[in-house]
């Protein structure tokens, strides 16, 4: 009975695609998510408490800039999902090429921007320490910069993978890269090593080892086509595929300005040892976003060649079963709310005490993050993002005031700072809903259609 519903939910070839990539997604991620688990009870092992809470506010400092490598990607692929829609391949090797060489450039002038910049920072007050010493800090700070741009260039090929409906490939890499950097950790366990920079290095690099892989494969096998040979830089592309990637960076800086800045500011206002709490509870309820994300991949892409072709119908179907993912991951959420307690009691080994009403506000932060998910990834498929934009960065603003007031000055403490966050994310979740309505309704017109 289950099995024939899904059969019938999955009907057409873009659809078995998507059920196909979104299982395989499934597989790999959970390979990725288990070693990210045993990940947390070896760095505890490996680094005090102070240093791991470091080590968190630095991720979290970090994924900031995610927003120039995911921002770029998602540009080239729009840009390649349209052309493929259209039947044009040849425009896709071109637009690789732009965005390759272009990214290139940006890369090299952002490295020596760190080498040359990040030791006049003193990083023992940006991150509330006295204990470590600011040139340990420096280091860790540029092997993780020079890993993360390093890393931009090789997620190009990604993209690609994600522009053809090969939407598994993202899970793929993030499964390597996850597996690859546990192993590595515990190797440097196993040799006694307890240095932070130890292990800056390598989570930093050995992800690179993976990704760097999976681009030669890319251009020894199936996008022949597509390498990125000088010969394909085409000077006039560089402002559509650049400016759509602008805009998605700043969408992304905005978001992320919103959702995982909460680790610096729990740090700088309150402590680093704080960090520690809030960040497993934020792991353990990430099950149910990872999971969403896992099933919305594929239809980003999708959205795009549907709404170049123009049809509609496929699209409402395809947000009508993505609502009822919404619900059952909701309902998931529960269970999993009301077995935090000891779930979370069990994984660290009773070393880590988190109250319920943090665990609370992180399962409503979760289904906020969903909701407006299943809403903003059809925006982000189709290239509305006008609206997204502004609302983002009134909402990234107010989101520091909320939580300062809730955390600091009311005395929410983190579960405040939390509060701050989901206000603004809600803000978000009613202005997408108005906006996707008013599309689906063609009567979507200025801002509300850009």
């Amino acid at each position: 009975m289950f099995a024939h519903k899904i059969q019938q939910m999955f009907q057409s070839g873009a659809d078995r695609k998507i059920l196909i990539h979104t299982v395989l997604s499934f597989l790999y991620r959970g390979s990725g998510i288990l070693a990210n688990l045993m990940m947390v009870p070896l760095a505890f092992e490996m680094l005090d408490a102070e240093r791991y809470g470091v080590w968190l506010a630095i991720g979290a400092v970090i994924t900031w800039f995610n927003f120039l490598d995911v921002g770029l990607g998602n540009g080239l692929r729009n840009m390649s999902a349209e052309s493929l829609a259209e039947g044009n391949s040849q425009r896709v090797k071109f637009l690789f090429a732009t965005s390759f060489w272009s990214i290139l450039f940006f890369v090299l002038i952002l490295a020596l921007l760190v080498l040359g910049l990040f030791p006049l920072i003193s990083w023992e007050e940006v991150f509330n320490v006295s204990t470590l010493g600011n040139s340990e800090l420096v280091l860790v700070m540029e092997y993780v910069a020079m890993g993360f741009l390093l890393s931009i260039l090789f997620k190009l090929t990604i993209s690609l993978y994600m522009a053809h409906h090969v939407h598994s490939m993202q899970a793929l890499a993030n499964c390597l890269v996850q597996v690859g950097s546990y192993l590595g950790v515990l190797y440097l366990v196993h040799t006694g090593e307890k240095s932070l920079v130890s292990y800056a290095q390598m989570l930093s690099f050995a992800p690179l080892m993976f990704l760097g892989a999976i681009s030669l494969y890319a251009f020894a096998t199936r996008f022949k086509l597509y390498m990125p040979k000088w010969s394909n830089f085409k000077k006039e592309l560089i402002r559509p595929v650049l400016g759509l990637g602008l805009q998605f960076i700043i969408v992304q800086l905005m978001w992320m300005l919103i959702t995982t800045t909460d680790s610096y500011w729990i740090a700088y206002w309150i402590s680093p040892e704080e960090v520690v709490p809030f960040s497993v509870s934020f792991k353990f309820f990430s099950i149910l976003n990872i999971g969403f994300v896992l099933i919305m991949n594929p239809y980003w892409s999708s959205y795009t060649q549907a709404y170049t072709r123009g049809d509609i119908a496929w699209i409402q179907q395809a947000q009508r079963r993505i609502q009822k993912f919404v619900y059952f991951f909701v309902i998931l959420g529960a269970v999993l709310l009301l077995t935090s307690t000891w779930v979370i009691d069990f994984w660290m080994s009773g070393k880590v005490e988190i109250p319920l009403e943090m665990n609370f506000a992180m399962f409503t932060f979760s289904v906020l993050y969903m909701i407006l998910g299943s809403k903003n990834y059809f925006l982000n498929g189709i290239g509305k993002l006008k609206v997204q934009m502004i609302v983002l960065m009134l909402t990234a603003i107010l989101h520091v005031f909320l939580s300062y007031w809730w955390g600091i000055v009311w005395g929410g403490g983190v579960v405040g700072i939390l509060w701050g966050t989901n206000v603004s994310i809600l803000i978000n979740v009613v202005v997408s809903s108005i906006q996707v309505k008013k599309i689906n309704e063609a009567s979507a017109t200025g801002i509300w259609n850009r």
